[in-house]
């Protein structure tokens, strides 16, 4: 018989999941990587993480588990996948950016770049949110905050220019 759909799209995404943290370097860091109201585990290895996930996912289908125990549980499991996407993601930059380059400059540049591209994501989701927003002082928050990012997004601009400038001397 065909498991339900929600099941199946779950365990298609524990299956991306796996996938994503076995081209992970298993290097292990000091200390735990998760808050441990997200997982039991100690662990140092996203694939103890796992383990603990793949646990929780086979007391979510059993049979004998009471409703508001297995709507605590959904809940969970869809916390620690998302903590798990997030750490994969996070894990990806951070190798790319111990990866060594050539020039330093350049390095600098694209790491500014970065920056410039996750200012203007923040400042286009900020707006959205001002446009959504129902009282007057969300209004100004969000609009104190649209301000500070773009004056943080100008000074990013003003480095990035600098460093052509730089490249440009050469």
């Amino acid at each position: 018989m065909p498991l339900p759909q929600p099941q199946q799209r779950l365990l298609s995404t524990l299956d991306l999941l796996r996938q994503q943290i076995a081209q992970q370097p298993d290097g292990s860091c000091r200390q735990p990587r998760f808050d441990a109201q997200l997982f039991h585990c100690k662990g140092t290895r996203l694939a103890d993480y796992l383990r603990e996930l793949e646990h929780n996912i086979a007391q979510l289908t059993a049979v004998d588990t009471d409703v508001a125990r297995r709507q605590w549980l959904a809940d969970k499991v869809l916390d620690q996948i998302a903590a798990l996407q997030r750490e994969c993601q996070s894990q990806q930059l951070r190798v790319a950016r111990e990866r060594p380059r050539g020039d330093s400059r350049q390095q600098k540049r694209e790491e500014y770049r970065g920056y410039e591209t996750r200012l203007l994501a923040m400042i286009a989701e900020r707006e959205q949110h001002l446009q959504r927003a129902e009282t007057l002082s969300i209004q100004q928050q969000l609009i104190r905050e649209v301000e500070q990012l773009k004056v943080r997004l100008g000074r990013c601009r003003q480095a990035i220019h600098k460093l052509e400038l730089q490249f440009s001397a050469r």
